[in-house]
């Protein structure tokens, strides 16, 4: 039976399929495009602006899904239509590079061998979406976009007009870090607990759109003596007549902590910041350590909508900020401190912990205020985390090419969080507690998986089911998506 292609080719799908594989490749590869595949720039942000670039062997069969795109109300589209000569691949590649668009359209061929496209154009720094002209035999084009992929490229397949508005809708969208600016005081890429020797600002900005700067630990110091000691104090007061109870800090600890937090505050007011980290495990068991141990700081800067991960994380900095900025909630960024595959439940633990998990305006949690790991020293807040709630909790691979996403729902929590159990490793730490001062168990499907796909020792958690918003984001951002296979609302 023949088909009519919608580019205006009447073709049998399958003789097609055996004559392409009998004539071999349609295509002369030129040999300088395989050495020196060019790189297509993407376009700076246009405002509401955007551009569509349409290829097609018969751009006028698209009609209708050009006038549906210039229809989208969320931004003002411009449909550039273009019918290429794919075997002349360099001025495929000038049009790209000429046009500049911010979401490129292939309306795939339906007379030639289309596994050589990928090859033949290499890198293009533009989402591209591969429409087949079969609908029912779709397998060469999920090889070219599956190729797209091995070359960097962020290729998605449509399989509907309907489809291809959406993911245009999806992919038109600007990042939604884009722009932001994070600083991390400590040395560039080597954090005490979790280095990223592996990165660079660069990478980090093309990846997600973040200006993150480092900068020396050793400037807090000066810059802690200049605070206002009467907003420190307010500050202070602020915690302790909010608490539940106060354990083992003191005022002293909770005023240095205030003046932490007054300092971060205004850094982060005067220079328009997202996020702040500090390389804090470098100093926070050292009795001699000259700057106050910041948990207190980053508990309110989170609740006040700012990114504050610990221990000068790049990874969880980044991952911070996307999960916030989705929710709208302040996030608990935290260890995976164990798993247990019979009860399908991950134990996180951390010593800061938001107040305003459930966001900014509901009730806070109740919390304690307790000193750091029974060190004697700092101050943080014990919270109690509300059993039955949905959560998401996941983040950033540590070469930002993979995000985990893991729905959870809170379990009854049981309180362990005064075990010593560092006396005989560490005489000097005796009184040491051995868990951090914040405790939260989730139940979790497909646990296994999970415990395959831990991404390092921390992991970020925001009240709520963001599992679609993140996908969409993480489609903008060309980054993989790991979670279980039934994404919904946790058991």
């Amino acid at each position: 039976m023949l088909k009519k292609d919608p580019m205006g080719v009447h073709v049998g799908r399958r003789d097609f399929l055996k004559t392409t594989t009998m004539a071999g490749m349609a295509v002369t590869l030129p040999e300088t495009l395989l050495q020196n595949p060019r790189s297509v720039v993407k376009p700076e942000n246009r405002g509401n602006k955007r551009k569509l670039l349409l290829l097609s062997g018969r751009p006028e069969a698209y009609e209708q899904m050009t006038q549906s795109v210039k229809s989208i109300k969320e931004f003002e589209f411009t449909v550039v239509s273009i019918q290429p000569d794919y075997q002349k691949p360099q001025e495929i590649i000038k049009t790209i590079q000429t046009e500049a668009p911010d979401v490129l359209f292939f309306g795939m061929p339906g007379t030639l061998n289309p596994g050589n496209i990928p090859v033949t154009l290499g890198y293009i720094d533009v989402p591209v979406i591969l429409f087949p002209p079969f609908l029912d035999l779709i397998m060469l084009e999920a090889d070219v976009a599956a190729a797209f992929r091995a070359n960097g490229t962020n290729a998605v397949l449509a399989n509907s007009e309907a489809h291809v508005i959406e993911l245009i809708k999806i992919l038109a969208a600007p990042r939604l870090l884009e722009g932001k600016r994070a600083v991390i005081y400590g040395r560039p890429f080597d954090s005490s607990s979790v280095p990223a020797h592996n990165l660079d600002a660069e990478t980090i900005y093309k990846r997600t759109g973040v200006h993150l700067e480092f900068r020396p630990l050793e400037q807090l110091k000066p810059m802690l003596e200049t605070v206002d000691s009467a907003s420190a104090e307010k500050e202070m007061e602020r915690w302790k007549k909010d608490a539940a109870s106060i354990v083992e800090t003191t005022d002293k600890e909770l005023l240095e902590s205030s003046k932490m937090y007054v300092l971060l505050r205004s850094i982060i007011e005067k220079e328009g910041l997202s996020g702040i980290s500090m390389d804090c495990l470098s100093f926070s068991f050292n009795s001699k350590s000259e700057l106050p141990i910041p948990c207190l700081a980053f508990a309110r800067l989170r609740d006040e909508g700012f990114a504050l991960p610990c221990e000068a994380d790049v990874c969880g900095m980044l991952t911070s900020m996307v999960l916030q900025e989705i929710s709208q909630k302040p996030s608990y960024f935290c260890n995976v401190s164990s798993v247990d595959n019979e009860k399908s439940s991950t134990v996180l633990r951390h010593c800061v912990a938001p107040l305003h998990l459930l966001g900014r305006n509901a009730a806070a949690l109740a919390y304690n205020l307790r000193d750091y790991h029974g060190t004697g020293r700092g101050a943080t807040p014990e919270v109690s985390f509300p059993p039955g709630l949905e959560v998401t909790f996941g983040g950033f691979s540590k070469d930002l090419k993979k995000f985990v996403i893991w729905p959870g729902r809170i379990q009854a929590g049981i309180n362990d969080t005064d075990r010593l159990s560092y006396n005989q490793l560490m005489p000097e730490f005796k009184n040491m507690r051995r868990y951090c001062s914040n405790r939260v168990e989730l139940k979790i499907k497909e646990v296994d998986v999970f415990l395959q796909k831990i991404l390092g020792i921390h992991h970020v958690m925001v009240a709520g089911i963001y599992v679609k918003e993140l996908r969409e984001e993480m489609m903008r951002l060309n980054v993989d998506v790991i979670g279980p296979l039934d994404s919904g609302a946790p058991v």
